[in-house]
């Protein structure tokens, strides 16, 4: 039975990544071991190990979950450090003024931990690209 270059090609991904069934797996393997001077598209024209893609898409997972929670922490911390009151007299707008002026010790925390956040949200945005 002769398989074309091209079906192994389709299916060298699925098991470089582990997600290929055994048989196909199996099949990739062996017309790799009957080909060896041609290169199937892998290092070494090699299959790697079963759990290196799932793996390495977990790990994404992970840091692109890091990542939006920094986010939504330093949006939220940022909303907060922008807290202010307003004075309505007669249905009319008579002050604004920010909490974090009035408060500067009670905001600071608030403030930093925005700072941090968002610190922390490019750092890590820049190590994803």
């Amino acid at each position: 039975m002769t398989i074309d270059k091209e079906v192994i090609l389709d299916l060298l991904p699925l098991c470089q990544s582990g997600l290929a069934s055994g048989p196909s797996r199996k099949l990739v393997e062996a017309w790799l071991r009957d080909h060896p001077d041609e290169p199937a598209g892998s290092p070494a024209g090699r299959v790697g190990p079963a759990g290196d893609g799932i793996e390495a898409l977990a790990r994404a997972r992970r840091w692109q979950r890091r990542t939006r929670w920094l986010y939504g922490l330093a949006i939220g911390f940022t909303v907060l450090s922008f807290t202010s009151q307003l004075h309505i007299e007669r249905g009319r707008l008579v002050s604004a003024r920010l909490l974090a002026i009035d408060y500067p010790l009670q905001f600071l925390p608030v403030i930093l931990a925005s700072i941090a956040c968002w610190a922390g949200y490019v750092l890590l945005k820049r190590r994803l690209s």
